[in-house]
């Protein structure tokens, strides 16, 4: 009795050995994340919420549902914002905790979901996962929480199917179709979750049923209303009239083949692993631009002649992958596109499947070769594991602020015209008016057909008194977007510095007609009248915008000197 007690106090139970695996994927991730706790808001992170007037509303989630006004259509997201946002409000710190709570969950659930469809290394598998580098954009930037939210949503919705497939039931069939719903108004980049269903139905049974086709139905309906939903906001919110640069069918097909090939090798050798990707010429495509393409083609006829030995789980991982990826890669007009045609936050779902083709692969070895062997490949693992952990570490360090951001960018990718931009910003915003005005020069250079570099450049030249050729960068930007009013405001401000007061007076009127009560328009058309010779329509303005914001001391000093150079009395 005392050697099966002291035995028993020894050797763990199954329970306490899962609880102590968990804790190393949550501690992990915490670890890992822990530089971003304090880290700022980041590229997109003003548009979609700090400087969004519907998420900051105290009953902003109606419209977020039904009338929402971002780019894309994803209303759990924006309403989990909008959550945080009251919880939070301007500091990002709770966001980036949540995010990383998030990251935890998903590599816990992708532990339970392997466990259930009985695929080896479950647990090895969600540990590659919780350590990838390939992971830090998605939990870093606080945009991407569609990401760390649609994840577990996505797996939960596959753990309820792959337990009604092992024991049918409508509450795992209502659970996973519920769950599939969520999981796309988080963000609709699970829209292939009906394709990998029959995807595993063929897996486990080596066949694909007219009963699994009719189960997937609704899922397949989901999938094309809502994916339909994001096509429109995508083409007329994203993107509107701008011309995308992915080109026609053979230019996609040539970036398709190419970027599957790019990911494997990240997935493979996370580095450089950066926000925004060197853009590779294929508008139109090479002949040597399609070998990519005819090599992973090439790769799944290799695999479907093994399907029945070795090449079986291969498909399955490598499929789900491609099938995931779909969406991504260009046969669809993205609004990213015009950033890159690759990115890492696209690979947040597909990956899921390599890893656990990796997982079941490291298992099998170790089940087929014994000690010392199996010692040393757990211990290769092991180490494998740390590295991966320790570059997401050091990656997560990068996205502190977008300094630290865009200037890690240039070091690999000195052509990212959107890093070339977003730093000017930062220059031009710290006063270092000289290094922005050569970045913006550089964003110009690489995109001169984009009204934002346009403007940015127009901007800095301003700044330098060069009235002249800031007035040609926002005559072109307002070529490229006309209904951009902040550019036309621009534009009048550099005519009247450089003397074009006619020109610049019926710009400012035209903005007056359509926002009679601002107050800082009205007093910059009093100031063109008067230059151009109408005081007294100039004194109107001056005191119209004063009525509206008698505060505005631009508008009372202009009044004065106007009244003064009319002599005419000052009234109070």
């Amino acid at each position: 009795m005392r050697n099966h007690v002291s035995i028993a106090w020894r050797l763990p139970c199954v329970s306490e050995i899962a609880f102590l695996k968990a804790s190393v994927l949550l501690l992990v991730s915490l670890w890992i994340y822990s530089p971003v706790t304090g880290a700022d808001w980041l590229w997109d992170d003003d548009y979609l919420l700090t400087q969004n007037p519907v998420v900051q509303h105290p009953v902003g989630i109606v419209s977020l549902w039904i009338l929402p006004t971002t780019a894309d259509y994803f209303p759990l997201t924006m309403s989990v914002l909008w959550l945080l946002w009251k919880f939070f409000g301007p500091d990002p710190t709770g966001y980036h905790i949540v995010s990383t709570l998030l990251h935890a969950l998903s590599a816990l659930m992708l532990w339970n979901l392997l466990r259930l469809l009985r695929i080896r290394g479950a647990w090895f598998t969600a540990l590659l996962f919780t350590v990838h580098p390939l992971c830090v954009e998605s939990v870093a930037w606080i945009s991407e929480l569609k990401n760390t939210i649609s994840l577990p949503l996505f797996l939960a919705a596959a753990s309820c199917w792959a337990i009604y497939c092992q024991k049918p039931s409508p509450s795992s069939y209502l659970g996973a179709l519920g769950l599939f719903l969520l999981a796309m108004l988080a963000k609709s980049s699970c829209v292939m979750f009906p394709v990998t269903i029959l995807l595993y139905a063929w897996w486990e049974k080596n066949r694909i049923t007219l009963r699994d086709i009719a189960a997937s139905a609704p899922f397949f309906v989901t999938s094309l209303l809502l994916g339909l939903v994001t096509l429109h906001f995508q083409l007329s919110r994203a993107i509107g009239d701008e011309i995308s640069p992915i080109g026609g069918l053979a230019s996609r097909i040539a970036i398709a083949g190419t970027s599957i090939l790019f990911y494997l090798t990240k997935i493979a050798w996370p580095h450089p692993l950066l926000p925004t990707y060197p853009q590779w010429a294929m508008n139109p495509p090479g002949a040597l631009d399609f070998l990519p393409f005819i090599i992973v083609l090439s790769g799944f006829a290799i695999l479907w002649a093994n399907r029945r030995t070795w090449g079986r789980d291969a498909l399955m991982a490598f499929g789900f992958f491609c099938i995931m990826l779909a969406p991504v890669l260009g046969f669809v007009p993205m609004s990213f596109m015009r950033v890159g045609w690759v990115a890492d936050h696209f690979l947040h779902i597909p990956m899921v499947g390599i890893f656990a083709w990796i997982g079941a692969g490291m298992a099998r070895l170790l089940e087929r070769h014994p000690d010392p062997l199996a010692t040393l490949l757990r211990l290769g693992a092991t180490l494998l594991a740390v590295a991966l952990a320790l570059a997401s570490h050091s990656y997560a360090t990068v996205w502190l602020n977008e300094e630290t951001l865009w200037a890690h960018t240039l070091e690999y990718n000195a052509d990212s015209w959107q890093a070339h931009n977003r730093l000017g910003s930062i220059k031009f915003n710290k006063g270092e008016r000289t290094a922005a005005l050569i970045h913006f020069r550089e964003a110009v250079r690489l995109r001169p057909e984009l009204a934002e570099t346009q403007n940015n450049l127009g901007s800095a030249t301003l700044a330098q008194k060069d009235t002249k050729n800031a007035v040609r960068h926002f005559k072109e930007a307002l070529r490229l977007a006309p209904e951009i009013r902040a550019i036309r405001e621009n534009l009048a401000r550099a005519l009247i510095l450089d003397g074009q007061l006619t020109e610049a007076r019926d710009i400012y009127a035209g903005l007056v007609r359509e926002q009679p009560d601002d107050p800082k328009l009205l007093c910059n058309l009093g100031v063109a009248l008067f230059r151009t010779g109408d005081p007294k329509q100039a004194i109107t303005c001056f005191k119209k915008a004063l009525e509206i914001n008698p505060s505005l001391e631009d508008a009372r000093e202009n009044l004065r000197h106007a009244l003064e150079a009319t002599s005419s009395p000052v009234t109070p």
